[in-house]
């Protein structure tokens, strides 16, 4: 007669197994954060480690347009958006979401995993084969497991997809515009052509270009010189760039009236808070406009101050090819990137450690993340510590 199943000892040994492999992770708390500089523990770091691109997370105008939010809509919607949770300071995001986009509809969620998971799941309903690139989010990847069939190509690999839309044409197309963990660009030139030619449909999550990207911050494709009418379905969170939360999906008027009838997500979630909605208007219009504009250029500056300031110093380790914010440095082994990121983070910078299953076995890496908030020195002295570091 077998043991009785324990789920003490079950989860106990699994966190074991974890913690052996170098893969355990634990929560970090922050205790203040202004710009660059985040606090924990009572010490300031450097950040290198978030996704608030343009610096706009603590921005004193995104701290008033919140406070204006509060004052016109209160604190929280109280219901799901189908219910009394859409406000119009929800109607008005998605207006100009639609304005920047090209788009006939938007459609809001509280986070881009949960807008990912929606358009997954409606693929599969819809009974269409799913095609994906084979590094898009996890959040893709999670939900697309439970398709009937699906296709994954390999990165950013046009004649191994084009090989498959061969077999399969009408496919759903699914793509990252900066690929989170690599920060490179996919193909969409070639992704548009292969869409057209194989009567296909192109869904492009540009959760780390939108805001990012482009002369008016619309994004990769707008980077790459591409019209937002090439893309049949948009997916851009609010919460990097824009520096607040949140997530959107925009298509033509039938596909998000779909989504808002079935998407599980979207019907069984309250609504985000109105506040937000309004000051992300706020940050959205600060974005797009000439102040946006500046901030990006100053970005792009410092990723390429960066990427300069890492190949003279000739530091031991791949840095990949990235034009983007998120500057990967592959470590390879687990325990030797927590060693390496224990101590810059002794040195006052604060760096993702980023290990298997995120990225492949062997590729532990250090995801550096550059800013709008990062100035020269900041460069120089994270460059600095990484040669003395790592050699």
């Amino acid at each position: 007669m077998s043991d009785s199943f324990s789920l003490t000892t079950n989860i106990r040994e699994k966190l074991q197994r974890i913690s052996e492999s170098g893969a355990f992770r634990k929560l970090l708390t922050v205790d203040e954060r202004t710009g660059s500089r985040i606090k924990m523990g009572g010490r300031w770091y450097v950040n290198f480690a978030g996704n608030d691109y343009l610096g706009l997370a603590a921005a004193p105008e995104t701290a008033r347009a919140l406070n204006e939010g509060i004052r016109l809509y209160g604190a929280g919607t109280g219901a799901s958006a189908v219910v009394t949770g859409h406000t119009r300071a929800h109607s008005e995001l998605e207006e100009l979401l639609c304005d920047i986009t090209g788009k006939e509809a938007v459609i809001l969620f509280n986070t881009g995993f949960a807008a990912n998971q929606t358009l997954i799941k409606a693929g599969i309903n819809l009974k269409a084969n799913l095609l994906l690139d084979r590094l898009v989010h996890a959040s893709m990847q999670d939900a697309v497991f439970s398709a009937p069939e699906f296709q994954r190509f390999r990165h950013n690999d046009m004649v191994h997809a084009e090989k498959i839309l061969e077999k399969h044409p009408g496919s759903l197309i699914f793509t990252e515009g900066v690929f989170s963990m690599d920060g490179d660009l996919s193909d969409l030139k070639k992704l548009t052509e292969l869409k057209k030619r194989y009567n296909s449909y192109l869904i492009l999550d540009d959760a780390h270009g939108f805001g990012v990207l482009g002369e008016r911050g619309c994004g990769t494709a707008e980077h790459l010189g591409i019209s937002g009418t090439e893309i049949d379905v948009f997916m851009g969170t609010l919460s990097k760039a824009c520096g607040l939360s949140g997530a959107f999906i925009a298509a033509d008027r039938d596909f998000i009236d779909y989504l808002i009838n079935t998407g599980r997500e979207y019907i069984y979630s309250t609504a985000a808070p109105s506040f937000i909605a309004h000051a992300l208007i706020k940050t959205i219009k600060y974005i797009t406009g000439n102040e946006g504009r500046e901030l990006r250029h100053h970005l792009h500056a410092m990723t390429e101050l960066f990427r300069k300031r890492f190949s003279e110093l000739d530091i031991n380790a791949s840095l990949l090819n990235s034009e983007t914010s998120i500057q990967p440095v592959i470590i390879g082994a687990n325990e030797e990137l927590m060693s390496v990121s224990g101590k810059i983070t002794d040195k006052g910078f604060l760096c993702g450690a980023i290990r298997p299953p995120t990225v492949p076995q062997g590729t532990a890496r250090l995801r550096i993340t550059v800013t709008a908030a990062h100035n020269d020195t900041d460069i120089i002295n994270l460059t600095d510590t990484l040669k003395d570091i790592i050699g």
